[in-house]
């Protein structure tokens, strides 16, 4: 008996195992908010990932994103002051915005569907959004090293997360773009 499930896990191809890649400092996550007819950009300069990442086979692909909340910045310092409130992100009590993307589905060479869970206001909810591949193979100045780059783009309802601050005036629904660029380690 253990002779032949020797020769069934010889036989079996091996599957290609995702391995943990580096967030690049070019990582970008930032969102637009609609303000009385204009838009108002809010970017997180403070963040962190893990990224487990398998260029053959980018459909394994997980990650997490971390963004300290409180590092949020914005053209008009007091639009930042104004979204660390209670009624926006709640910095006191809810320090970060996670990120984990759970299923990548490539839709073609350059584009796929990400599909995850958002993190905000320590509420969690499911959502998806679309990614366009903005780099993707040996890196410029290292062939050894494999890169890769996405562009996430989508938009969320915040008052699902309990952030209900300036209704009517500030739109529910936010954009969010997530530059994530990575390299193997």
């Amino acid at each position: 008996m253990r002779l032949v499930l020797a020769l069934l896990l010889v036989c079996l191809p091996l599957a290609a195992a995702a391995a943990p890649w580096r967030l690049d400092p070019a990582t970008r996550v930032a969102v637009d908010v609609s303000w009385k007819g204009s838009t108002v950009e809010l970017t997180f300069p403070e963040l962190s990932g893990t990224i487990d990442f398998d260029e053959k086979r980018p459909e394994t692909t997980r990650a997490r994103i971390v963004v300290a909340a409180g590092s949020v910045e914005a053209a008009l310092p007091p639009a930042a002051v104004v979204v660390k409130g209670p009624d926006f992100l709640g910095v006191g009590r809810w320090p970060e915005v996670v990120f984990e993307l759970d299923r990548l589905t490539p839709t073609s060479k350059s584009t796929a569907d990400v599909a995850g869970r958002l993190t905000l206001r320590g509420i969690t909810k499911p959502v998806s959004f679309k990614a366009t591949v903005t780099q993707y193979g040996p890196a410029p100045d290292d062939p050894d090293r494999f890169v890769a780059s996405f562009d996430i783009t989508g938009s969320v309802d915040r008052t699902a997360f309990g952030s209900t601050g300036g209704l009517p005036d500030v739109a529910a629904r936010i954009g969010l773009r997530i530059h994530l660029a990575m390299a193997s380690e």
